[in-house]
């Protein structure tokens, strides 16, 4: 009987990739712990794992992070503004109010860059 796999079956394919002491180590005692090789651990991780599929495709995510950079720059340009006449009865609620807008796209930018 022979060992040789059929075409559509064998493995050509390789991926390399780097770790540093600390990481291999880890890596190593993982695969040890299941009783496979390193490779193979990894391999299984990978073709395991649950990927989430992205709310916004690539190029969107680009687009959204585009404007929201183009807005707080609007913002950022309002509050100079409001810095600059602080004897503005309103300045104070503006101030305000333009902090949690902030703080609002401060959220967001994080959930985008994720």
């Amino acid at each position: 009987m022979s060992n040789v796999k059929p075409a559509n079956e064998r493995q050509v394919k390789r991926i390399n990739f780097r770790l540093d002491q600390t990481e291999y180590t880890k890596l190593k005692l993982s695969a040890e712990t299941y009783g496979l090789t390193v490779s193979n651990y990894a391999k299984k991780l990978a073709l395991n794992s649950k990927l989430q599929q992205p709310y916004f495709d690539h190029t969107a995510t680009k687009e959204l992070l585009l404007e929201l950079s183009r807005q707080g720059t609007n913002l950022n340009q309002v509050a100079r503004q409001l810095n600059q006449q602080p004897e503005m009865p309103q300045t104070a609620q503006l101030l305000a109010a333009l902090q949690a807008t902030r703080e609002e796209y401060r959220k967001l930018w994080q959930q985008l860059q994720k």
